[in-house]
């Protein structure tokens, strides 16, 4: 199993482990069951959504948590391209944990609780892939804190969400996340369908007051959705 120290993910490192990703065909077929509803969401998911890319950004060894994980799709591809990460994913949603848990991996385990109550050990690592859009902000800010009382002393947080421009792309999540929140309801939601999304320049203010270094990198070339990864590194 891995241990607690964090190998950094270096610009080489990287390229491989975007090139050495499982294919979605192998992902799916991990599951045992799934229904046709639960497969589509994830083929969607992986469609719409740079998860190669943001995988490579996490640290390539030691314990990495994938917080909001779901039906465990991007933590399984944590898991499989790089046999040095112990990935634990963390959902509160008890029925998509049940379904994770069909995935049989030896560096990967799955626990349906809220992170504050998780028994972690320190992480290396901590992603969270378009959560806090529907978490009111306060919260959001509260679960920054918990976290980073996760991370070890050299943690990476790494945060995708929806950025603000190009302004089309917004537009068109926006559309696309009412649809699915408010009409359609195939995204829960706790707050009537509301939404909390931040500006670039309001996450990095939050990680800074948080105690963060935080770098920004668009991820939207080639996706019609405005993707943005933050990557928040304690200070000191």
């Amino acid at each position: 199993m891995p241990n607690g120290h964090r190998l950094a993910a270096s610009p080489k490192l990287t390229v491989e482990l975007v090139a050495n990703a499982p294919t979605l065909h192998t992902l799916i077929a991990s599951y045992r069951n799934l229904s046709w509803r639960d497969r589509l969401h994830m083929i969607i998911r992986w469609r719409v959504c740079p998860m190669r890319r943001i995988a490579a950004l996490l640290p390539a060894g030691g314990v990495v948590v994938d917080l909001g994980c779901g039906h465990g799709l991007f933590t399984q591809l944590l898991a499989r391209t790089s046999a040095r990460r112990e990935v634990i994913g963390v959902d509160l949603d008890a029925h998509k944990i049940a379904i994770a848990q069909q995935l049989q991996l030896p560096n990967l385990r799955f626990i349906a609780s809220d992170v504050a109550d998780a028994d972690l050990p320190p992480a290396a690592g901590i992603s969270i892939l378009d959560l806090f859009y529907l978490v009111p902000f306060e919260v959001q800010e509260h679960l920054l804190e918990v976290c980073s009382a996760k991370l070890s002393h050299d943690g990476v947080i790494v945060l995708k969400d929806m950025a603000e421009t190009p302004r089309w792309k917004l537009a068109l999540n926006w559309l696309e996340e009412t649809l699915a929140v408010r009409v359609l309801r195939i995204t829960a939601s706790a707050d009537g369908g509301r939404f909390y999304f931040r500006t670039r320049a309001q996450w990095q203010s939050l990680f800074e007051q948080l105690g963060f270094r935080v770098e920004t990198i668009a991820l939207d070339r080639g996706y019609y959705h405005p993707h943005v990864v933050f990557i928040a590194r304690k200070a000191g």
